[in-house]
C-alpha cells in the first residue's frame, strides 16, 4: 500500500439537499479550510474510491468536485487570519471540547499545518 498523501478537494454543489450530503461527507473524511474546502489525507487508490463515493451525491452536469494533490497543507499559501481562528475537528480522533477563555499551550494545529 502507497503512503498517503494530502489532496486539497472543493466543491461547487448547486443544490442545497446535495449540497449538505457532500458537505457531511467532507467533514466525516476531511479536515475543514472554508465552506467547500476541504484537505484529505489519502492514498491514491482510496482517493479515486472516495471520490467515486462523492460522485454519486452529485449531478455531474450541475456540481463540481475537485481534488488537488497538495505536498502538505503548510505548502498552501494562504493570507489573512481566518484559519488561524478557525476551529479544527480532525476526523476520527476523540477531539476534547474547548472551554471558553482556556488558555492554549503551545501550537495551535493550524500552526503546525501550516507552519506559522
Amino acid at each position: 500500500m502507497t503512503r498517503p498523501g494530502w489532496y486539497m478537494v472543493c466543491y461547487d454543489i448547486s443544490h442545497p439537499k446535495r449540497l449538505g450530503r457532500v458537505h457531511r461527507l467532507m467533514k466525516k473524511n476531511g479536515i475543514s479550510a472554508q465552506k467547500s474546502l476541504f484537505f484529505v489525507q489519502r492514498n491514491e487508490a482510496d482517493m479515486k474510491r472516495f471520490l467515486g463515493e462523492m460522485g454519486r451525491e452529485i449531478k455531474t452536469d450541475e456540481d463540481d468536485i475537485r481534488a488537488y494533490p497538495v505536498e502538505s497543507p503548510k505548502k498552501v499559501w494562504t493570507t489573512g487570519g481566518i484559519l488561524e481562528s478557525f476551529p479544527l475537528i480532525m476526523p476520527g480522533k476523540k477531539n476534547k471540547p474547548v472551554k471558553k477563555n482556556q488558555k492554549k499551550k503551545g501550537k495551535s494545529i493550524w500552526q503546525r499545518l501550516f507552519g506559522r
